[in-house]
C-alpha cells in the first residue's frame, strides 16, 4: 500500500500513478512528471529508476551582488522606467550592502529574517513593516530568478512574518481639512489651488495630477480623465542628476479611468478653468510640474494654514474615508481611486472614526429582542 508522503495513488480507471517534482532549473520548477502503470510496486520501481537518471543538480557559487544586477539588467526593458527606478534602488540601497557577498545558496529563510530585523534597526531609515516585506519578497523573486536562469538548485526561504504592530494610518481631522477648504476657495485662482482641491475632492494621486491638463477636464460631461502620470525616477544617464521627471501612461488598466466631478469641485473648475490650456499647475523650469515641487507647495500651504504637516498622499485617504462615511459603496469608490481590487481600497484607503462606530453600534441596539429580559 502507499505510504504516506509517496505521491503515489491509485486511478479512478484501475491504474496507479505517481508524481514526481521536475528538476529545479530546467525551465519546469514547480511541475511534476506523472508516471503510470499496472500496480502499485511497478509505479515505484519506475520512479525509483526515475530518480536515479535524474541529471545531478549543478550548485550555484554565485553571489547575491551579480545575480541581483543581472536580474535588473535582463528584465529591464519590460518594466516601466518607474518600476525599474524602484527595483534599482532597492537592490542598490538595501540587497547589496546587507547580502550583496553572501553566496544565493546561503540566503535561507533563517537569513531572511536576519536581514529582515536588519532592516528595521538601520540607521536613518524609517521602513515599514510592508516596505520591509516588500524587499525581502523582491529577494524571493532574484533567487527564484537565479534557479531558472543559471540551472541550479537555489533554495527559496520563506517570506518573514512581520513581528511588530502595523503603522496605523491616521488621516487629516475634519477640523484639519476644512480649515484647508477655506484657504484653497479664498486662493482659487491659484494653479496649486486649485490642483489640491482637485486631489481632496477626487482622490487621485499625486503623479495623476501633476500630469493633469485642463483638456482632460470635460465640464460639459462633468468628469475628469486620468490618461497620464508624472514619477521620479532613477537617472542612468546623467549622474550628476541622481533622478528624472517622466511622464508615464497609468501603471495599469485600472487606474486609467474616468472620475465624475462632484459639484463642490465643478463650481470652481468652472469658474477658474474657462478658456484654459495646458497643465492644470504649472512648472517653473517645464509647462509641467514634478511631485517634489508639489509636496514642497503642498507643505508651505500647510504651514500657512497652521495644520501639523501631513504628506499629500494623505488627501487620497481623507477621500476615500469621506466617501465611506456618506455611504459610497466599495466597488464604485475603488474604480474612482483606479485600484485593481476593493480589498486593496478596504484595508488601505478607508478608516472609520470612531463617530462612525458608535452611531453604527447605536444602530445595533434596534436588533434587541424585545421580549428578551
Amino acid at each position: 500500500m502507499p505510504k504516506r508522503g509517496e505521491n503515489i495513488y491509485k486511478r479512478k480507471d484501475g491504474r496507479w500513478e505517481g508524481r514526481i517534482k521536475k528538476e529545479v532549473g530546467s525551465g519546469e520548477v514547480g511541475r511534476y512528471k506523472s508516471i503510470y502503470g499496472k500496480t502499485y510496486t511497478e509505479i515505484k520501481k519506475k520512479m525509483e529508476d526515475y530518480r536515479k537518471n535524474m541529471p545531478e543538480k549543478k550548485q550555484c557559487v554565485l553571489l547575491m551582488k551579480e545575480v541581483s544586477e543581472n536580474w535588473l539588467e535582463e528584465k529591464k526593458l519590460g518594466w516601466k522606467p518607474t518600476t525599474y527606478g524602484a527595483y534599482a534602488q532597492i537592490v542598490d540601497k538595501y540587497i547589496i550592502p546587507f547580502l550583496g557577498e553572501l553566496e544565493i545558496t546561503s540566503i535561507d529563510t533563517r537569513r531572511l529574517d536576519k536581514f529582515y530585523r536588519e532592516l528595521g534597526k538601520k540607521e536613518g531609515t524609517h521602513l515599514s513593516n510592508s516596505y520591509q516585506s516588500y524587499i525581502c519578497a523582491l529577494i524571493i523573486r532574484i533567487l527564484r530568478y537565479a534557479g531558472k536562469q543559471y540551472g541550479c538548485e537555489v533554495p527559496i526561504p520563506d517570506l518573514p512574518v512581520a513581528k511588530n504592530k502595523k503603522n496605523k494610518i491616521i488621516p487629516p481631522s475634519n477640523f484639519e481639512l476644512s480649515i484647508l477648504e477655506n484657504y484653497l476657495m479664498k486662493n482659487r485662482r491659484e494653479d496649486t489651488c486649485i490642483g489640491i482641491a482637485i486631489a481632496l475632492y477626487t482622490g487621485i494621486r499625486i503623479g495623476e495630477l501633476c500630469a493633469l491638463s485642463w483638456e482632460d477636464i470635460n465640464l460639459e460631461e462633468k468628469v475628469i480623465y486620468i490618461k497620464r502620470n508624472i514619477q521620479r525616477t532613477k537617472n542612468e544617464i546623467c549622474k550628476k542628476n541622481k533622478t528624472k521627471v517622466v511622464m508615464l501612461t497609468p501603471k495599469t488598466a485600472d487606474s486609467e479611468r474616468m472620475i465624475p466631478i462632484p459639484p463642490i469641485l465643478y463650481e470652481i473648475l468652472l469658474e477658474q478653468g474657462e478658456g484654459k490650456e495646458g497643465a492644470v499647475i504649472a512648472g517653473v523650469r517645464y509647462p509641467w510640474i514634478d511631485t517634489r515641487t508639489l509636496q514642497y507647495r503642498f507643505k508651505k500651504i500647510l504651514g500657512e494654514c497652521g495644520i501639523e504637516y501631513f504628506n499629500f498622499h494623505m488627501l487620497r485617504h481623507a477621500f476615500a474615508t469621506r466617501c465611506v462615511a456618506m455611504g459610497f459603496d466599495i466597488k464604485s469608490l475603488s474604480e474612482i481611486l483606479g485600484h485593481s481590487s476593493i480589498q486593496m481600497t478596504m484595508s488601505l484607503y478607508v478608516h472609520p472614526s470612531i463617530q462612525q462606530k458608535k452611531e453604527l453600534m447605536d444602530k445595533f441596539c434596534s436588533y434587541r429582542n424585545p421580549e428578551a429580559s
